[in-house]
Formats: C-alpha cells, sequence, structure tokens
C-alpha cells in the first residue's frame, strides 16, 4: 500500500506538500517564499537599516498602515519609503532656516546621507533636536494610524 516513490519522485503529503524529509530538495526555502510576500517597502527599509548598521548606527523598522514603512534612526531622523525611493527631513538648514527635503532611490547611497545627518543630530544637544521641526517617531505613527474626528 505505501509503495516506495519512483526514482526522482518526491513524496508528496496528504495536503498536496512535500514531506518535511525531502522538503530542502523539492521547495524553495520558507525564507525565500515568505521574502516574496513582504511588501516592497518593508524589504527597503530593512536593507535601509542593515546598510545603517554597517555604518554602526542601529535603526528600527516600522511598517505603516499606509503601506509606506519607516527606518527610525535618531530624535528627528526618520526615514520613509514607498518601496522605491527613501525620504527624510534633513537636520541642515535651508537658506530660509528651515529643514531640508531629501530622496534618494539608492540604499547605499541613502545611509550614507543618512549617517551624515545622524552624526549632526548627535553633535547637538538633545533639547535642541527635540525643539526643532524634525518629525518624531512617535507622531509618524500616531498620524498614520489615528484617523481625525
Amino acid at each position: 500500500m505505501n509503495a516506495a516513490p519512483p526514482q526522482g519522485d518526491t513524496p508528496m503529503s496528504r495536503r498536496g506538500g512535500v514531506l518535511p524529509s525531502h522538503a530542502h530538495a523539492a521547495a524553495p526555502s520558507t525564507n525565500a517564499r515568505d521574502e516574496e510576500h513582504r511588501p516592497a517597502a518593508l524589504r527597503r527599509a530593512e536593507e535601509l537599516a542593515a546598510a545603517l548598521a554597517r555604518h554602526g548606527i542601529a535603526a528600527d523598522v516600522h511598517e505603516l498602515a499606509s503601506g509606506r514603512a519607516t527606518v527610525s534612526i535618531y530624535y528627528g531622523l526618520i526615514a520613509y519609503t514607498d518601496g522605491e525611493e527613501f525620504r527624510w527631513t534633513s537636520p541642515k538648514l535651508s537658506r530660509r532656516g528651515r529643514p531640508l527635503a531629501v530622496s534618494e532611490a539608492m540604499t547605499a547611497a541613502a545611509a550614507e546621507r543618512l549617517a551624515e545627518h545622524y552624526r549632526i543630530l548627535c553633535s547637538r544637544p538633545l533639547t535642541d533636536v527635540l525643539g526643532s521641526e524634525l518629525p518624531l517617531l512617535a507622531d509618524v505613527l500616531v498620524a498614520d494610524h489615528v484617523v481625525p474626528r
């Protein structure tokens, strides 16, 4: 009744999947399949966080209800991605004395620029950073998840 499968065939479970003992040979890894189903924005945000780690900067990734993702780097330094490009507010000021909006498509270039902005913010007193017009993570999360009435 339980005949061995022909040479080269992979036994299937009752649900149609590959049996665990042969899963590694016949099916793509779970991680590869999971990666295909993850939103592009989340994948790109995690790539940026990994690139920042190579600069010695720890960052948190947050998936937003809007489908975008954020990379929280430091007080006032939050990068957003829609899966195609990264955007953030620079601590460098414009000629009018206001923070500048920045965008970058390449992960490595974004990490380089963000590392520079991180160093700028770390050199400032925290009270100056918190009192500036730079975004804070809590504000971003509330704005994305709470519908005003």
